[in-house]
């Protein structure tokens, strides 16, 4: 019984659900009109006995058929043939409920097929007459399936990038191997400049690949750990051990609740980022101001800056706003994706804006910060 019921499509199992119920309230209702009825005949066969003087059965009814008995048998015919009637049209109903019911169903399963056939384009026509609970299921499945479109198209862009990224110095590396390894008679100048230049972009790969694992272990993480950070001694000690010698401004002593090591990643491709695109003077500035219990670190170039067309596609893995200089200056275009990630994975947000320096200000702002000496 279990299996066959198993087998039932949804219009089935509420079109036997409704005629179940129906059935059950039936019977309720039969056998106490029945109940009813008989206790009714009894009452009148015994008032009727007494009112002629005619002796009453054993169980209290007379010895002739009287007229209760034949209203008694036509009503039990008359409630049988409704009850079947409307037992017939329960079940109708329950299936045409049932159908309707589960059409958007249908069409949601027939959609999932094709999205795992690979096609990840159709969607589900919203219906206004449809039940609320309906269009709001039908409204998050096609939210659903457009997530899983833009993060299989992220997806694939990204391994082409991830692809093309590796792909250019493997391509340099192996060209000056080969321009070396015809020359017999190599001169030491130009085995140390096919050294230089190999070198150069191995290290080029090898800080892509640590780029790609650091995002795909934030991609990974459902949370961080969360702990209290210097903040004011973390960025002081950041500008001081920069390259670029950054100019630490007005940096707010406090605590923040975070986590110390990507922090510190985050702030050091924001330096490396605004190094790269600083002007002649290589002038870089990190500040961080507190406003009640949120704090905002900023990093600052005298660079050309950064296009308003340009300021939220910069957060965008392998975009870069001058491609070839970009490249050519050591950038991966990952920097400012992964400063992106930690700061959302702190509950803070990142942005662009025009620096007073001239060039481009990075700011990003945590929350949960605490002020202190």
């Amino acid at each position: 019984m279990r299996g066959a019921w198993r087998e039932l499509g949804l219009r089935a199992r509420l079109a036997i659900s409704i005629g179940g119920l129906f059935l059950v309230a039936f019977g309720i209702v039969f056998i106490a009109v029945r109940a009813e009825m008989a206790d009714e005949s009894h009452v009148i066969d015994r008032e009727e006995a007494r009112e002629h003087g005619v002796p009453a059965a054993s169980d209290g009814r007379q010895p002739s058929i009287s007229s209760i008995s034949d209203a008694q048998s036509e009503v039990e015919r008359t409630f049988f043939l409704v009850g079947g009637i409307t037992l017939v049209a329960a079940l109708t109903g329950g299936y045409l409920i049932a159908a309707r019911t589960a059409s958007p169903l249908r069409r949601m399963a027939a959609t999932a097929d094709e999205v795992q056939a690979g096609d990840l384009t159709p969607r589900l026509r919203e219906e206004p007459a449809a039940a609320p609970e309906l269009r709001a299921l039908i409204a998050d499945f096609n939210r659903m399936l457009e997530r899983l479109d833009l993060a299989f198209s992220n997806q694939r862009r990204f391994v082409s990038d991830a692809s093309h990224e590796l792909r250019t110095p493997l391509t340099a590396v192996r060209g000056q191997i080969e321009v070396l390894a015809r020359n017999p008679n190599p001169s030491a100048d130009e085995v140390e400049r096919v050294e230089a230049v190999t070198l150069h972009e191995i290290d080029r790969m090898e800080q892509l690949v640590e780029e790609l694992l650091a995002l795909a272990r934030l991609d990974e993480l459902s949370k961080i750990e969360i702990g209290e950070v210097d903040l004011g001694n973390l960025l002081q000690g950041l500008a001081e051990s920069d390259p670029s010698r950054a100019e630490p401004k007005g940096i707010a002593a406090g605590r923040v609740r975070g986590n110390a090591e990507l922090l510190t990643r985050a702030v050091r491709n924001l330096l490396a980022n605004a190094r790269r695109h600083a002007g002649d003077s290589g002038r870089v500035v990190l500040s961080a101001t507190a406003a009640g219990d949120r704090v905002t670190v900023a990093v600052e170039d005298d660079g050309p800056g950064i296009p308003a067309s340009e300021r939220e596609r910069v957060f965008e893995r392998f975009h870069r706003v001058d491609e070839s200089r970009t490249r050519d200056s050591g950038g991966s275009g990952l920097g400012l994706a992964i400063c992106r990630e930690i700061v959302a994975a702190h509950g803070g947000r990142i942005w662009v804006e025009d620096s007073p320096l001239g060039g481009a200000r990075v700011a990003f702002e945590l929350p949960g910060f605490a002020p202190g000496p």
